[in-house]
């Protein structure tokens, strides 16, 4: 088990005001401020019919998107990008911790890439390493959507060069500091397609969330809404990443 590095926002900050980003002490990953406040989660079930139309198919996936509610969250930090390898590979050498799957694998071992090829345990023991935690789905969603429901990062219209989805045809992961056009309203890199990302809550029938699309995804399959799971839970697969929260009051 990987021992939890404990740090405090308050700590850091000394201040009563948040500060707009802040850098994580631990894997000196930019995390950005979600300020507290009610925002919608979730479609319509107008929406969903529409999101049947965009995909010319009623996938059931879609359905664990409904109903649309009114969420509050508190203020909380995310990652401004996906954990990256090189974030990873100092995890690794910190910890005895077993590799990812393409772990050193041409094509998908860049410094920026995003790494995969991992679960959710290795990345809640990656989260304890950082003193940080997995992002809630709620946390996930705000920061991908912001508070007006939009269904991409940047709006409401899909435009292939603003994320690594199906539509531009790179298959592959991509560096999490390359879609500057495809931001989210806080200023979040890739929440929409590169790597679908692991998220703490339940799916369907117990099942992980995974959140935001990937690379093999088309337009409807990176909104900011889209709910999945990956098969395998524990090994993961090429396009399963993730990033990391933090609490305001956590440890």
């Amino acid at each position: 088990m990987v021992k939890r590095n404990s740090w405090s926002i308050a700590n850091l900050v000394k201040s009563s005001l948040l500060p707009p980003k802040i850098v994580s002490p631990i894997d000196c990953a930019e995390m950005v401020l979600i300020p507290a406040g009610e925002f919608t989660m979730g479609l319509s079930e107008s929406e969903l019919h529409q999101v049947f139309i965009l995909d010319g198919s009623q996938n059931p996936v879609f359905t664990a998107e409904t109903p649309a509610r009114k969420i509050i969250l508190e203020d909380y930090y995310i990652d401004l990008h996906p954990v990256t390898n090189y974030q990873y590979g100092k995890f690794l050498e910190d910890t005895d911790h077993r590799t990812p799957m393409l772990w050193g694998k041409e094509g998908w071992n860049e410094p920026l890439q995003p790494v995969v090829g991992l679960g959710w345990d290795d990345t809640r023991a990656y989260a304890d390493w950082a003193g940080k935690e997995l992002p809630t789905e709620a946390q996930w969603e705000k920061a991908a959507r912001g508070t007006d429901g939009r269904w991409w990062p940047w709006g409401n219209d899909f435009y292939p060069g603003y994320c690594n989805s199906a539509e531009l045809g790179i298959n592959r992961v991509t560096d999490v500091s390359r879609f500057h056009l495809g931001l989210s309203p806080y200023g979040c890199y890739d929440m929409s397609g590169n790597v679908w990302e692991m998220c703490e809550g339940v799916w369907i029938e117990g099942h992980l969330p995974m959140r935001g699309g990937c690379f093999l995804g088309s337009a409807t399959f990176v909104r900011t809404t889209v709910r999945w799971s990956a098969e395998d839970q524990v090994d993961g697969a090429h396009w399963l990443g993730f990033r990391c929260a933090k609490n305001i009051s956590g440890g």
